[in-house]
C-alpha cells in the first residue's frame, strides 16, 4: 500500500474457496509457495486466535507478516481471502493476493514495490479483521506494518545492482514510506 485506503473487501458468498493470485516470473527472491493450503496440517497451522490477544502487538503484527504467526482461523472467513507466503532474499512474507502498488498517477516504480505493497495490505487487513471482531490492535501494530513496508522497500533499494538504480529507488522507497507513515499518523495509527 502506497497513500490509498484499500477498500474493506466483503466475504465471498460462492461456497467455494477463493484462488490466491501469483505474482509472475520465477524470481529466485520472489518464489511463491502456499504455505496455507487446505487439510488437517493447514488447520493445525492456523491460528485460533479471533480477538487481539494481549501484549506487545507491533510484536505480533511482525509475526503475522513474516509468517512465524499463522493467520487468524477466521481471517478467510471475514476478510475474504487467503493470504499466502512467498521468499524473499530477506526472509518470508505473507501477502494479500488482491493487494499492490497504488501510487496517485502511477508515478515511481510501482510495480518493483508490489511485493512490498501486498505484505503492507495484509497487515492492513489484519487491523481491520481485528477491529471487525471488536479488539482493535493497539497503535504499535500499525508503526509495525510501516515499519515493515519501509524495510522491505529499502531492501528491496540496495540489493539493485549500481549506483544510480540504488539511489532512484532508495528516493522512491523514501517518497512512498513517508507518504504511508504520515497517513498513519492521520488517521491516529487506527484501522485504516
Amino acid at each position: 500500500m502506497i497513500i490509498r485506503n484499500n477498500p474493506v473487501r466483503q466475504p465471498q458468498t460462492s461456497g467455494t474457496e477463493p484462488t490466491a493470485a501469483r505474482p509472475a516470473g520465477s524470481a529466485a527472491r520472489n518464489v511463491v509457495k502456499d504455505s496455507f493450503s487446505s487439510g488437517t496440517a493447514a488447520a493445525q497451522r492456523t491460528g485460533a486466535v479471533d480477538k487481539a490477544p494481549p501484549g506487545d502487538h507491533g510484536k505480533l503484527m511482525s509475526e503475522y507478516l513474516t509468517g512465524a504467526r499463522p493467520p487468524p482461523a477466521d481471517f478467510e472467513k471475514v476478510m475474504g481471502y487467503k493470504p499466502y507466503a512467498i521468499q524473499t532474499a530477506h526472509g518470508q512474507r505473507m501477502q494479500d493476493p488482491h493487494g499492490y502498488a497504488s501510487v496517485p498517477g502511477k508515478i515511481g516504480p510501482d510495480k518493483e514495490f508490489d511485493p512490498a505493497a501486498k505484505t503492507h495490505d495484509y497487515g492492513y487487513d489484519l487491523l481491520r479483521y481485528y477491529d471487525r471482531k471488536g479488539t482493535p490492535l493497539k497503535p504499535e501494530a500499525r508503526k509495525a506494518a510501516d515499519a515493515q513496508f519501509r524495510k522491505d522497500m529499502f531492501d528491496y533499494a540496495n540489493d539493485q545492482q549500481g549506483t544510480m538504480a540504488k539511489f532512484k529507488y532508495r528516493a522512491w522507497a523514501q517518497i512512498y514510506a513517508t507518504a504511508v507513515e504520515l497517513n498513519s499518523r492521520r488517521q491516529n495509527f487506527g484501522p485504516p
